[in-house]
């Protein structure tokens, strides 16, 4: 029987109560504690199996329930940059912890028997900031005018754009209006390729397209990204991103190394400089 609680804890914490976490995260800079926060916030709300598989993790670390208890206290337009300012710390430490770390949250985000499509965008982002994958090289433009769509390239923005789909536009994953939105972004594209129907890739092709889009020309990236961002809006019919969705596609933007559309950075907190990085 899955032991997931059905609904995450009710209310929102204080403004306090968020002041307070994060500056006691903004304190957090030794390894051991890195690697308690940041398991911390790939916790899905209300997992039992996650928690008891993160304090086996976490047996070691003193006062590592606090630390949870303050990743838990962000608001979800805070998570994330602190997740990405505490990992960029987690990259300065030896190879060991940071080896450690991605072993442990493998371990953690498998907790519950199948892994989220978010956990995947994080553990991809973990695995760029710590240098475990290779960078591959932006082609050079091919017009000056307008940049050139190849059709193994709209293969591949179809691709991660139906991954994406199972998190954007809805504020729950897997929600009844990704593929509508999956349409509405890949009509872009109609002028250069043929559109693939909307079906979820595997883990593996998702990847593979990827590390394509990673390939297209600087000029490119954004409008992949400014697409995405504008067909979710649009259908969310002014009620704004949720945090699953922003999350998702900030997590995109930082793996196709894309400048945030400035309507996705609104919906985030902007963090103080990091001396540590």
């Amino acid at each position: 029987m899955d032991d997931d609680a059905s609904s995450a804890e009710a209310g929102a914490p204080s403004p306090q109560r968020q002041r307070d976490a994060a500056d006691r995260l903004s304190r957090v800079q030794g390894a051991r504690e890195l690697h308690a926060v940041l398991l911390a916030l790939l916790l899905p709300p209300g997992s039992k199996r996650a928690l008891r598989a993160w304090r086996i993790e976490t047996t070691s670390t003193p006062g590592a329930d606090a630390l949870r208890e303050h990743a838990a206290d962000l608001s979800g337009a805070a998570r994330l940059p602190w997740f990405e300012l505490l990992l960029a710390r987690m990259a300065e430490q030896p190879l060991e912890s940071r080896h450690e770390l991605l072993q442990a949250s493998r371990r953690v985000m498998g907790a519950r028997g199948v892994a989220r499509p978010i956990d995947r965008l994080h553990w991809l982002t973990m695995r760029r900031a710590f240098g475990d994958v290779t960078r591959l090289s932006a082609r050079p433009e091919a017009h000056a005018d307008a940049p050139e769509w190849l059709e193994s390239d709209v293969r591949s923005v179809a691709a991660v754009t139906a991954f994406l789909s199972r998190m954007v536009p809805g504020e729950t994953a897997d929600s009844p209006e990704g593929p509508a939105w999956y349409d509405t972004v890949m009509a872009n594209w109609l002028p250069f390729a043929e559109i693939p129907a909307w079906q979820a890739p595997t883990a593996e092709a998702m990847v593979e397209a990827l590390a394509k889009l990673q390939t297209l020309s600087w000029r490119q990236r954004p409008v992949v990204v400014r697409n995405w961002v504008a067909a979710a809006i649009s259908r969310r019919r002014g009620r704004g991103l949720g945090d699953l969705s922003a999350d998702a596609l900030r997590l995109t933007c930082g793996l196709l190394d894309s400048p945030l559309p400035p309507e996705l950075s609104r919906h985030y907190v902007t963090l103080a400089a990091d001396g540590a990085r």
